[in-house]
């Protein structure tokens, strides 16, 4: 069981907010102008740059019409839009144009978080697909001062090798809910017993949009914290997490505007730092802050 004690923090410095915003105005800056808008079976759902939709225009095999900016693929059903975006994005791997396939897959959601069908989840970038994930804060009183538990990523992971993530991070699976997402990642990646995931509750939702070199990263945030005690140390199960240490307000702090975090581990901790009152509302950070929130 969680503490009853519930974490206070001191606010961030003016500098600290400065730096912070800097950082994140570069990571986040997110201009899509010349982006194709792309319609699956009539509904907005990818936004795709010139390289990517270059190759579905010469490669996909249905039904496709372009005005413009917005590309058209229809199909009979869901499943057979599925079939076939998964046939030509095999192709691609197949031929060495998609790196990073994984044999796992995502559901692709629509605006309203709906799944509508399921993906091999390194296909999501080039298509600009939404997808969702969730994150877990670890809160710790340490030598009476509360800090944020941090996992250091293995050396060997495809992506983002040795940057450092919140405590738990990972995707959704096809099929399956945020609760039992949370409780599986929480497992694997940092060996949280049930009796801590159990109680959990999402505290907040965050759309993390941004141009990456495959893509466009576009993620749904379900973020949770919990409050560990002093003497519980997390232990990775899964080899994604080389270690796990115990950060500082200022530590952290200055991780972030370092670019040591991960973008989406950056995304829910400067949500937990607004919870928390670290951060002025009326700063430029405190009203992207409130923009960005879903």
């Amino acid at each position: 069981m969680q503490p009853a004690e519930k974490p206070v923090f001191p606010p961030l410095s003016d500098s600290e907010h400065e730096l912070l915003w800097q950082h994140i105005e570069k990571q986040f800056d997110c201009n899509l102008n010349g982006w194709h808008t792309l319609f699956l079976n009539d509904l907005p759902l990818g936004m795709m740059e010139n390289h990517w939709h270059n190759l579905l225009l010469q490669d996909w095999q249905g039904r496709i019409r372009t005005e413009g900016l917005q590309t058209f693929l229809n199909t009979d059903s869901w499943l057979a839009m599925a079939d076939a975006l998964e046939h030509m994005a095999f192709q691609w791997h197949k031929t060495g144009i998609l790196n990073g396939w994984r044999n796992e897959k995502f559901d692709a959601l629509d605006a309203t978080g709906n799944a509508l069908f399921s993906l091999e989840r390194s296909v999501f970038r080039p298509l600009g697909l939404q997808s969702a994930a969730v994150h877990i804060n670890g809160l710790v009183k340490y030598n009476g001062q509360w800090c944020f538990w941090i996992g250091k990523r293995s050396p060997y992971k495809a992506v983002d090798p040795n940057k450092l993530d919140n405590l738990v991070g990972g995707g959704i699976s096809s099929g399956e809910s945020v609760k039992n997402a949370m409780q599986r990642e929480g497992a694997e990646e940092a060996g949280l017993p049930a009796c801590f995931l159990k109680p959990l509750e999402c505290q907040s939702k965050r759309l993390s949009l941004r141009p990456v070199s495959r893509g466009l990263h576009r993620e749904v945030l379900y973020i949770f914290d919990i409050v560990l005690p002093e003497d519980f140390h997390p232990e990775n199960q899964d080899g994604e997490v080389a270690k796990f240490n115990i950060f500082s307000i200022s530590e952290l702090t200055r991780a972030m505007y370092e670019g040591r975090l991960m973008n989406d581990a950056l995304l829910a901790t400067m949500d937990a730092y607004n919870r928390y009152g670290l951060i002025n509302s009326s700063h430029p950070l405190g009203l992207w802050l409130k923009r960005t929130a879903l």
